[in-house]
């Protein structure tokens, strides 16, 4: 009967154990699951960070690469302003040349006709002296005296 009451004993206590066992099993999972689970908040605590600070990076990068492109589009507009301006500038030149050009080529024939309207009047003035002069010696001649008719018929022919 003592070993039986040894057996029941010795059973009893891996029973005992057992549920002990099972206590610490079950303290120890929820410890493990509590320390699992702090490590995968702090994991994703990193990993937050880590995003944040690699998208500040990754703004600044493209802030610095919009800027580039931004310097380097009014450079470019800039060095095309500039060709079109001299070349604006030579236009204005060929057009001032050619303006001036015709400006002396207008004066000149202004000149040429003013100089011929005062060779005109001139001539018109002589024209007219010599038409006097010849009345008066046509009227001069002997029997012809006061004959106006006679002098304006051949000043006429």
């Amino acid at each position: 009967a003592a070993d039986s009451e040894k057996e029941v004993a010795v059973a009893a206590a891996r029973e005992e154990e057992r549920e002990t066992a099972k206590g610490q099993l079950a303290d120890l999972e929820k410890k493990m699951t509590g320390e699992r689970e702090a490590e995968v908040e702090r994991l994703n605590q990193v990993k937050r960070e880590a995003l944040a600070e690699l998208e500040g990076k990754l703004r600044v990068e493209m802030e610095k690469r919009v800027v580039e492109a931004i310097a380097k589009t009014e450079a470019e507009a800039m060095e095309k302003l500039t060709a079109v301006k001299i070349d604006h500038d030579n236009e204005i030149s060929r057009y001032k040349v050619a303006v001036q050009s015709e400006k002396d080529e207008t004066e000149r024939v202004r000149l040429k006709l003013e100089a011929e309207a005062h060779a005109r009047v001139a001539a018109e003035d002589r024209l007219k002296d010599v038409k006097e002069e010849f009345k008066y010696f046509i009227n001069s001649l002997p029997g012809h005296e006061n004959s106006c008719y006679n002098a304006e018929y051949m000043i006429d022919r």
